[in-house]
């Protein structure tokens, strides 16, 4: 049952890995990027789970893993990770990088690449972050989402020369809405890991207190044991 799992998870792994291959197919690649949507709230998605699915399965393989060692010496404790990530996401919401990557090849290639590697390297990192760290990041990015969604919704004019100003309006609100997942996911890990660090201190209290009483009730039993 587990080696199916396994296997099963592996070939998701594989398959979501390889999904942009499916951008070398004219057709398809223009149907994504015609619509600000789906570029944004699409693609970007879809490049950085490739990148996330690649890193799992190297962990598979021996040799990978001893790469993996050497990245974790430039990614210490995941900030690494997680400030490419936040920059990558902050650069790739700007409207005049939408229009280089879809006007310069060399746009579409960094794009690919960046969204990629920021996958790759948060597929290993988060894991490693503190948790202050981590519900930083988390809230950083929320913030960048909405900030850039409410000013795609307000803008009175088109802020890309691609895209009109409906598709536009529906990717700020597409943004909001990613924002608003991020901030609820943050807060409940922020009310989690306290619920579980009070059990844990209160496990620590009684602890002590268990053993005394355990001890103690040993030494008298074992006095009483001795009296004729």
């Amino acid at each position: 049952m587990n080696r199916r799992l396994a296997s099963s998870r592996g070939a998701w792994r594989l398959w979501l890995a390889l999904l942009p291959l499916a951008l070398a197919w004219p057709a398809l690649r223009h149907i994504v990027e015609s619509r600000m949507s789906l570029h944004m709230l699409g693609e970007f998605p879809m490049l950085f789970i490739a990148g996330w699915s690649a890193s799992g399965l190297c962990l598979r393989h021996v040799q990978a893993r001893r790469w993996l060692r050497g990245q974790r010496l430039l990614d210490w404790h995941g900030w690494t990770g997680a400030t490419l990530a936040s920059g990558v996401a902050l650069v790739w919401m700007l409207p005049s990088a939408l229009d280089a990557a879809l006007l310069v090849p060399s746009g579409a290639a960094a794009k690919l690449a960046s969204w990629w590697l920021a996958g790759w390297l948060l597929a290993d990192g988060w894991r490693r972050m503190d948790a202050e760290v981590l519900l930083f990041f988390i809230g950083n990015l929320a913030w960048m989402l909405a900030t850039a969604g409410l000013l795609y919704v307000d803008a009175p004019a088109r802020l890309c020369a691609n895209y009109l100003l409906d598709d536009q309006r529906w990717t700020g609100i597409g943004l909001v809405s990613s924002a608003v997942a991020l901030l609820a996911l943050a807060a409940s890990a922020g009310v989690r890991r306290p619920a579980a660090g009070n059990s844990h201190r209160c496990g620590g209290n009684a602890s002590p207190r268990t053993h005394h009483a355990t001890m103690a009730s040993t030494s008298s039993t074992s006095s009483r044991s001795r009296q004729p």
